[in-house]
């Protein structure tokens, strides 16, 4: 039996700045999924997703406010 992946959040950033998060099974389907998300409307930066931890979330966030 195949195991399934369970989905992940990745945070990643916008080339010129900016950032977002994307679920995800793997890394490469959450750049692709990015990329369709905002096509030409915004540069992905492919080399900055990384898995999304509560501590970079917090920080992020904190922008806001």
């Amino acid at each position: 039996m195949k195991q399934q992946l369970k989905i992940k959040e990745y945070t990643y950033n916008f080339i010129g700045g900016g950032w977002n998060t994307q679920g995800g099974k793997t890394k490469k389907q959450a750049i692709s999924l990015a990329k369709k998300r905002w096509g030409a409307n915004h540069e992905v930066n492919e080399s900055s997703f990384r898995i999304s931890s509560q501590e970079e979330m917090k920080n992020l966030l904190s922008l806001f406010y």
